[in-house]
């Protein structure tokens, strides 16, 4: 059985009202809010954090990333994503943009390499932090998220395939060139007509053609939406009933780009039963529809955390002001430094895999790596061992005075479960507590020469 057997979706908790961009700009207040990535995120960083929700010490024959905002333009994100989950090297890597139906189009590709045999499981992840313009209609509708899936063939497949559809076809709809910073929209009623309607309709016929289906035959319809209504129009003039339409997530984070039909289709399978078929589409010069069967390994399957609850979790920025600190769109004062490949090369597996060493004598575990013991002094007797992506807050300091965009940036010395003590940053948090639960992310640390570096920091665990 060929499908899906996990699935992990993640919003960054930073939301901006849009009475904020009212505020700013004049004009009427919008309700709501859109999620907006922190300071140290991207969507890198945002991916390998959905990645992680779908286990950590799992193997995979291949790892997808889908972005249209990716933080580099050359260099190979999916490759990132990969080592910092700490897997083989020996798989198949592979990097989707230039439209935001990238995120269904790596999921399709996944799921045809394990109907192939070329591989036996496939992670898929999609994140975007795409950017508008300051005061531009697009302002307040694009919001910030992704989503990671396991493609696999087995008895613990939850969503099993059925049956996709594609079209490509030249349209204008979003667009960013190459030189371009700010996603351009030629938006309006003809978009969606004869753009949105035109690809994503004879898509979804087709599906239910081949199958014998009629629209009442689908449980859920999950699909991507350039603005608030274009989903619900199109799902109307198809036949679909409103209740079958997953409830779109703009209100409440805004539009997701690349990972907004995949995070459509984590909230059916939050609440789906057996037998359930769901309909999942991707739009973007053509489009993208899959169609899944539940099954009955669903219960032992569902996300630890459902897309609702990372919703519920988000908390306003303070001001609109801040969000263009965020963006880089005001000058910041922030941390450069200079990491060349070759330092890199030295301690990429316990920078970025996040390994420490065992020592065969003690058990002692310890990071960084480490030639000497700490505990019984024996050199030359330490394994390497991956270090827990969890632990306790041993003790903390709070800087107020480092070069970094957010001020006060409390630093933790933190115990990992099962050994090992690291002095990290705090993500997503002014303060912290001896004691406290934190999950290690991993972020954006600093720029240098041009690039970007990252590192893991310290996120508190909240309920």
């Amino acid at each position: 059985m060929i499908g899906i057997s996990r699935y992990a979706p993640y919003v960054p908790r930073p939301r901006l009202p849009r009475s904020e961009i009212s505020r700013a700009w004049g004009g009427r207040a919008g309700k709501g809010a859109v999620a907006v990535a922190n300071y140290d995120e991207d969507a890198l960083t945002m991916a390998v954090e959905a990645a992680l929700g779908c286990g950590v010490g799992r193997v995979y024959g291949g790892v997808h990333f889908a972005s249209t905002s990716s933080p580099y333009l050359e260099k190979q994100c999916a490759s990132v994503v990969a080592t910092a989950c700490d897997l083989p090297r020996e798989l198949f890597s592979a990097d989707f943009g230039g439209s935001t139906r990238c995120g269904v189009s790596a999921l399709l590709a996944a799921l045809r390499a394990v109907q192939a045999g070329a591989a036996t499981d496939v992670l898929v992840t999609a994140a975007d932090v795409r950017l508008a313009s300051p005061d531009s209609e697009l302002e307040g509708v694009l919001g910030d998220a992704a989503a990671a899936l396991v493609v696999s063939d087995g008895d613990d497949v939850i969503a099993e395939l059925v049956d996709a559809v594609s079209i490509a076809e030249e349209f204008t709809y979003h667009w960013r060139t190459d030189r371009q910073q700010s996603v351009q929209v030629a938006g309006g009623r003809f978009s969606n007509l004869h753009g949105y309607a035109r690809d994503l309709a004879p898509a979804i016929g087709a599906v239910l053609q081949r199958q014998g289906l009629e629209p009442a035959a689908i449980a859920k319809l999950a699909l991507y939406s350039p603005d608030t209504r274009a989903a619900a129009d199109l799902a109307k003039s198809l036949g679909f009933a409103s209740e079958q339409l997953v409830p779109s997530l703009a209100p409440e984070i805004g539009c997701t780009g690349s990972a907004e039909a995949l995070l459509l289709l984590a909230r059916a399978l939050d609440t789906a039963a057996a037998g359930d078929l769901i309909l999942v589409g991707g739009f973007g010069e053509g489009a993208d529809v899959i169609l899944f069967r539940v099954t009955a390994a669903i219960d032992g399957g569902r996300a630890e955390v459902p897309v609702q609850s990372w919703i519920d979790a988000g908390e306003p920025l303070e001001s609109y002001e801040k969000y263009l600190k965020y963006r880089r769109l005001v000058e910041v004062d922030e941390p450069t430094d200079v990491v060349t490949n070759v330092l890199e090369s030295k301690e990429l597996t316990q920078n970025v895999r996040l390994h420490g060493s065992r020592c065969r004598e003690c058990g002692q575990v310890q990071y960084p790596v480490a030639r000497v013991c700490i505990a019984c002094e024996k050199r030359e007797c330490l394994d390497d061992v991956p270090i827990a992506r969890a632990g306790t807050v041993f003790t903390f300091t709070v800087d107020h005075l480092i070069a970094n965009l957010e001020h006060p940036l409390p630093m933790a010395v933190v115990d990992a479960d099962g050994g090992g003590r690291l002095y990290l940053q705090v993500a997503d948090a002014d303060t912290i507590d001896i004691g406290a639960r934190v999950a290690l992310t991993y972020r954006r640390l600093h720029e240098g020469a041009g690039n970007r570096n990252y590192y893991w920091k310290a996120k508190p665990i909240r309920a």
